[in-house]
C-alpha cells in the first residue's frame, strides 16, 4: 500500500505598495525608485505585472497587499519495515 503526497495551499500575504507622504503618492516594493500619482496607478501597475484584481490596504500602516496561494507538497513517511520478518 503506497501513500500519495499531499498538496497543502498556504495563503500568504505580501506587500505590493507603499505610501510615500505627502499626498496619494505610490512606490512599487518590487522598484522603489518609481513613485506613482495616485493609488489607482499603483493598482494599475501591479496589475499589469502581475495580473492580480483584489488588493488589501490599510491607511494607516500605508501598504497595499495581494494575497497569493503557494502549495507545498508534503511527502508522506515511508511505510516501516522489519528485516526480522523478512519484509526488506
Amino acid at each position: 500500500m503506497s501513500k500519495e503526497a499531499e498538496v497543502i495551499q498556504h495563503e500568504v500575504k505580501r506587500v505590493v505598495g507603499k505610501r510615500v507622504p505627502p499626498g496619494d503618492r505610490w512606490s512599487p516594493i518590487d522598484n522603489e525608485t518609481i513613485v506613482l500619482d495616485s493609488l489607482t496607478d499603483l493598482l494599475e501597475y501591479v496589475f499589469q505585472k502581475r495580473g492580480i484584481t483584489q488588493f488589501f490596504m490599510d491607511a494607516r500602516e500605508g501598504y497595499t497587499y495581494i494575497v497569493e496561494t503557494e502549495e507545498e507538497v508534503v511527502q508522506p513517511e515511508p511505510t516501516k519495515t522489519w528485516s526480522l520478518y523478512g519484509e526488506d
